[in-house]
């Protein structure tokens, strides 16, 4: 699990620092620190992965990600293949309903998700 967490701290900083190099206005909070709170995560939504729900801290990752900054997630969501990392989109999209929470709508995130 210990590569799974580097592979995701990696994509997150990569993430903002492509946000960042857009002229993307970045969000108001560093997305880098809230979005390795969903690094149990990764394992669920990944794509390939067999598991039917969430593990570990996952679902309480998500809550905080949600509560402190949601376009954090959006961020995530949009810049993972750039680095390598390729989601099914499917659970990306359900990881809310999994873990029992609301979100903002995904027209929210803006742009085209992969």
């Amino acid at each position: 699990m210990g590569k799974v967490r580097l592979v995701f701290a990696v994509l997150v900083i990569c993430a903002i620092a492509g946000v960042e190099s857009a002229n993307t206005p970045a969000p108001a909070v560093d997305c880098t620190t809230v979005v390795l709170n969903m690094a149990d995560c990764l394992s669920y939504v990944s794509n390939g992965s067999t598991e039917t729900k969430p593990q570990g801290t996952c679902c309480s990752g998500l809550k905080t990600v949600l509560k402190i900054n949601a376009e954090c997630l959006c961020e995530a969501f949009k810049n993972s293949a750039q680095f390598g990392i390729a989601l099914n989109m499917t659970k990306a999209l359900n990881l809310p309903s999994a873990c029992g929470v609301s979100t903002p709508p995904i027209s929210k995130c803006g742009g085209r998700l992969p």
